[in-house]
């Protein structure tokens, strides 16, 4: 949070006070490793939804590919759902065209489809049409 972002601020500190009253379940693994167990483990708590943002970049781009098939065969075989926010080279496979190199707006996704594009820090959300 930069300096002058004082919404922003208290929207974190607020966030933070949520977690601290009920705090969250962290593991630390291989994503491409660990996932299908982590999900089956969350499925004993009801529906799993696996959501990021940000996050599948940081792969190297085969290991996007193998995360891209991987929760695409876990959404396929009913273990989840999957909401992924990610800049639209990211991913290309969610993509209805190939993504605009001009266009900073995220892909929101929704089991591996395109519903949306938005702003990378939620400022602004595009839905888009059937």
């Amino acid at each position: 949070v930069w300096p002058e972002q004082e919404a922003r601020r208290e929207r974190l500190s607020r966030a933070i006070d949520v977690a601290r009253a009920d705090p969250p379940l962290l593991t630390t693994g291989d994503l491409l490793v660990d996932l299908p167990r982590l999900v089956e483990e969350a499925a004993a708590a009801g529906p799993v939804v696996l959501f990021h943002s940000a996050v599948v970049a940081y792969l190297e781009p085969e290991q996007r590919r193998t995360f891209d098939a991987l929760v695409r065969s876990l959404v396929a075989d009913g273990a989840c759902h999957w909401i992924s926010n990610e800049a639209q080279g990211v991913l290309p496979s969610v993509l209805r065209e190939p993504p605009d190199p001009d266009d900073p707006r995220f892909a929101l996704a929704v089991d591996g489809e395109v519903v949306a594009l938005t702003h990378g820090h939620g400022r602004t959300l595009h839905w888009l049409e059937r």
